[in-house]
């Protein structure tokens, strides 16, 4: 069997599943076989939420320095993570504290987060899981990987309840992991850059708004989503463009891909 020594087939990933689960986990990997652009990520881990019990996704790609250090976000897409916690993430670096995240660029593979949390030592290191637990980020599996030569890793996250099976799917998300790393990396930026100040002061809705404008839509058309009135975004917008100290719409969105902001849900609420 030509080239089979070097990545045999993990048979044993699937000895635990259900026949079912088995189904599921090829469609998984035919869809992620074929995924080139983000929305195509995207709708892969939406796929894994309706077939596994996973209620929290999540995947990007991280810009690394030297050394493996952390540089900043190529690009994130998020399935089910809350806009809110995302908003926390970003604006208070919450990079620098997560240890299941310092974990993954210091030592790519695949992590039980009840595992790294019994590890986590410093005060900061135990608020930052309290409140993580307070979005419903209790319990999960995250697995990365990293490209040396590119300077980027990749990482995917599935989280849920306390009660979530997580051992259970551990090696299934290890191999799903994989071939979900192969299609970010595809997806890779040419061009990235570290983390700005000025693009963490974004709220929570104007992180919503700047990726609808990203997603090419107008000033009408995001107020409809969102249900509000058209000044309303139009004021937004402003403020926008003052915190990223640009001019144009053009250059604002140029920004949001630079800095791989969060994808955010866009769901209506009060503004």
């Amino acid at each position: 069997m030509a080239e089979a020594s070097k990545y045999p087939f993990p048979g044993q990933v699937f000895t635990a599943l259900s026949r079912l689960e088995c189904e599921h986990s090829l469609e998984v990997l035919h869809y992620a076989a074929q995924a080139e652009t983000s929305e195509d990520i995207k709708g892969v881990l939406e796929l894994i939420q309706t077939h596994f019990p996973f209620s929290r996704l999540l995947g990007g790609l991280a810009r690394l320095g030297s050394g493996g250090r952390f540089e900043g976000f190529a690009n994130v897409v998020n399935v089910s993570y809350p806009d809110e916690w995302l908003r926390l993430y970003w604006q208070n670096s919450f990079f620098e504290v997560d240890p299941v995240f310092q974990k993954a660029l210091k030592a790519p593979g695949t992590q039980l987060w009840k595992d790294t949390y019994r590890s986590a030592t410093s005060k900061k290191e135990k608020e930052f899981i309290r409140t993580a637990e307070e979005f419903g980020l209790q319990s999960g599996i995250t697995t990365g990987s990293a490209d040396q030569a590119c300077s980027i890793a990749t990482f995917c996250s599935f989280a849920g309840e306390s009660d979530l099976e997580a051992e259970r799917y551990l090696p299934l998300m290890e191999y799903l992991g994989y071939h979900l790393h192969l299609a970010l990396m595809r997806t890779e930026p040419r061009h990235t850059y570290a983390l700005d100040r000025c693009v963490k002061k974004l709220s929570v809705r104007e992180l919503t708004i700047l990726n609808w404008m990203k997603n090419g839509k107008t000033n009408w058309e995001i107020a409809q989503i969102l249900g509000v009135t058209e000044r309303t975004i139009r004021f937004h917008v402003e403020s926008i463009f003052s915190k990223l100290d640009v001019t144009s719409r053009s250059q604002a969105v140029a920004t949001a891909i630079e800095h791989g902001l969060p994808n955010l849900h866009g769901l209506p609420s009060a503004v």
